[in-house]
């Protein structure tokens, strides 16, 4: 497993030029409250990005992906999260805002568009209460439950 500050982060020369965005880009703020999101977790790569993290061993939502027919791998997670920011992209006009950095230990999307992937967080630990949203989100149909 890399460090948490390590999800994400790019060397300074591989990261994308924002035509809009100074060169001195300002500090950002992450309106964001860790309550809102939690498990997940906010990392600022400042100036440039942010990553949203979540442990794979706290073991959040296992019982509903193994329900589903997964296993709450970083994969999984990467699939309902693209799901989520296939809804986002159409709701917002953006395409490739996001981008993922996981292994099996950290479930990791990251962007430069800070306040974008603020807003994605919330959009995905939203869908994570909600069982008929994460099958959506998963492209699984509705699953026959067992007799």
């Amino acid at each position: 497993m890399k460090d948490l500050c390590q999800y994400g982060n790019r060397p300074e020369d591989e990261w994308e030029i924002l035509p809009w965005i100074p060169d001195l880009r300002p500090p950002f703020k992450i309106w964001v409250k860790p309550e809102q999101i939690a498990p997940f977790f906010l990392i600022p790569h400042h100036p440039y990005a942010i990553s949203l993290l979540l442990k794979i061993s706290d073991g959040f939502r296992t019982e509903e992906f193994r329900r589903l027919g997964l296993i709450g791998s970083s994969k999984d997670w990467e699939q309902l999260v693209r799901g989520v920011i296939q809804e986002f992209e159409e709701s917002n006009s953006g395409v490739d805002l996001f981008h993922f950095d996981s292994d099996e230990d950290v479930f990791c999307v990251y962007s430069q568009y800070i306040d974008d992937l603020m807003l994605l967080s919330k959009m995905i630990r939203a869908a994570c209460d909600d069982v008929k949203a994460m099958r959506t989100y998963l492209g699984i149909g509705e699953v026959e439950h067992e007799k």
